[in-house]
């Protein structure tokens, strides 16, 4: 069972075993559909929530730190700690700066904006969380053979240095060219608010209700934990699952409790 929960989580069981979450809910649920999480759908399927054509790329807003030869990331999303209200700000004028080249702009939330194609320029880039804190120099050397993206993100960069900025976002970063494949035939649970989501990725989708039965599902996709009825939450502790919150993911197995009750048992002796 591979369990998918947007919020964070404060508390990991003990007997958890740790791996990388990879951010948001939809890079996870993406990761579940066994995507490879370097090279996640994820514009394709924004593309298609929000019935856009063509081929679109996402933008990142982040905070860049530059050396004389070097470059690096060291914070996006919710870490720019920018109110939405500054961040609409900044996309529309980035979509007036851009309309002037042709270019499309279309926003998303905060942390994610699109970017039309309009060309079909070759890009080949990581997803901007992947790249906290590294060295940006091979990343930038790869994005593509004619500089376009290059020249792209330079020019973003001195559009934000031309303006007033007391924020943290100071540059973007483009990503996100690969496709969504045919829906997947798996059977996934998803509350309303990630129904349409799940309906875009699978052909067997069900809206979460406590009347359902857990083993009939692979993936559950909530907005909140709390959503889970208490006897769906008890039987998740009897499971083996795989749980994906926005700041960590851990598997948690089925024998967790025994485990605590022999660490007990030879404490207590």
């Amino acid at each position: 069972m591979q369990v998918v929960i947007d919020s964070e989580c404060s508390v990991v069981p003990e007997s958890a075993k740790l791996f990388t979450s990879e951010g948001n809910a939809l890079l996870n649920f993406l990761r579940c559909l066994d995507y490879d999480p370097s090279n996640p759908p994820f514009a394709d399927l924004l593309r298609q929530y929000h019935n856009l054509e063509g081929e679109w790329f996402v933008l990142s807003p982040v905070h860049w730190v530059a050396t004389h030869n070097d470059a690096m990331i060291t914070a996006l999303g919710k870490d720019l700690h920018i109110p939405e209200s500054e961040v609409k700000s900044w996309f529309e004028l980035f979509s007036r700066y851009f309309a002037e080249e042709g270019k499309i702009l279309h926003y998303h939330n905060s942390a994610t904006w699109l970017i039309y194609n309009d060309r079909q320029y070759l890009l080949r880039a990581k997803p901007a969380h992947l790249l906290l804190n590294q060295s940006l120099m091979p990343e930038l050397t790869q994005l593509d053979n004619t500089m376009y993206w290059q020249k792209f993100l330079t020019e973003c960069q001195m559009l934000f240095a031309s303006k007033p900025n007391h924020s943290l976002m100071n540059g973007l970063w483009v990503w996100g060219n690969a496709t969504l494949e045919d829906k997947k035939n798996i059977a996934i649970c998803a509350d309303e608010s990630f129904l349409p989501w799940a309906k875009l990725c699978g052909t067997n989708i069900s809206v979460y209700h406590p009347s359902l039965v857990l083993n009939d599902y692979q993936i559950l996709l909530l907005t909140q934990c709390s959503t889970l009825s208490e006897q769906h939450q008890q039987e998740l502790k009897k499971m083996q699952v795989h749980w994906y919150w926005n700041n960590i993911a851990y598997t948690q197995s089925s024998g967790g409790w025994l485990v605590h009750f022999w660490r007990k048992l030879f404490h207590v002796y």
